[in-house]
């Protein structure tokens, strides 16, 4: 009996060995199907052969461990080369979840450049969906895309200026200047953006302050126009517009030199910085050159009440 024993402990012993033999092999067989895949740029049927060569090594346990290692290592590089095909066909709504599989497999690897290649590409993807919303007006949409783009890439200073630009159509000018101003601190030598979300910045803050003025807030137009001159102080209309604040602030000093700035940097007619130029320096006391400026206005809206000004009020000579 205790012979019979032995020697069917052997045979299965014997069996057992033989279907992990033949289980390796498949599973060998499986990893070099997988690299020869790789190698016809068929990445797919690549990745299939590599999780099956994976499946049966788990299947094995101990003796499958090393092939089951080799397998994996394969799997950052063929999930990220499959991704970045079908980001080429522009597929991407395929190539994101490509794209993570090889992020994650990457981590796990230790693999930092392929990881870093995978956050890169989804920054990218994720930053030109977030363009596609902003152009539709699906601004809640754009906010989610930039900030997606961002959790994979902090400094990725495209989606900040997105970012800024959705804000700005909103009206939200801290959310808008934050997120600007990001991208202006990391764009680096990117001068197009830079001067992108600068114009950005002055158009924004130049139109809160013209609101401002037609509600004849003076002191919150004097406020935006000074901060649209942090991006952009060389606009003569925004010297202009601080030109009617700081008279309807009768701050005539800062109005005359406001004035001034603009005549210089304007090339286009000047009629209306006279005006308030001159009205600045009349209720400063200083007829003379009110009297000079109010006949430099020679057209525009108030050509007639600088003629009456000249005739009835300070009756130049």
């Amino acid at each position: 009996m205790k012979i019979k024993i032995i020697i069917a402990s052997i045979m299965m012993i014997s069996l057992t060995y033989r279907l992990v033999a033949q289980d390796l092999t498949a599973a060998a067989d499986a990893f070099n199907a997988g690299i020869q895949f790789g190698k016809d740029l068929k990445y797919a049927e690549a990745l299939a052969s590599y999780e099956k060569t994976i499946t049966i090594c788990k299947q094995i346990g101990d003796e499958g461990m090393e092939l089951q290692i080799k397998a994996e290592q394969q799997l950052p590089g063929t999930y990220f080369n499959l991704a970045k095909g079908l980001f080429e066909a522009k597929n991407y709504n395929e190539a994101i979840p490509n794209f993570e599989k090889s992020l994650q497999y990457a981590d796990q690897m230790g693999e930092a450049k392929t990881a870093d290649a995978s956050k890169t590409y989804l920054a990218g993807i994720y930053y030109a969906q977030g363009n596609g919303d902003l152009k539709n007006d699906a601004l809640d949409k754009a906010v989610e895309k930039y900030n997606k783009s961002l959790s994979y890439k902090p400094e990725y200073y495209k989606a900040y200026y997105g970012l800024g630009l959705v804000y700005k159509k909103q009206e939200n000018l801290p959310l808008m200047k934050e997120n600007l101003d990001k991208a202006i601190s990391l764009a680096g030598d990117d001068a197009k953006t830079i001067g992108n979300a600068k114009d950005a910045a002055t158009s924004a803050y130049q139109k809160a302050g013209a609101v401002a003025l037609q509600a004849n807030k003076y002191s919150v137009a004097v406020e935006n126009l000074i901060a649209s001159q942090e991006y952009n102080n060389m606009e003569p209309r925004t010297w202009f517009y601080l030109t009617i604040a700081y008279n309807g602030l009768s701050k005539w000093d800062d109005a005359i030199a406001a004035a001034n700035k603009a005549l210089e940097l304007q090339t286009e007619d000047k009629s209306d910085i006279y005006f308030e130029l001159a009205k600045a320096q009349e209720n400063k006391g200083d007829k003379a050159n009110a009297c000079a400026n109010y006949k430099n206005v020679t057209g525009g809206n108030n050509a007639a009440a600088a003629k009456y000004q000249i005739e009835q009020v300070l009756k130049c000579q």
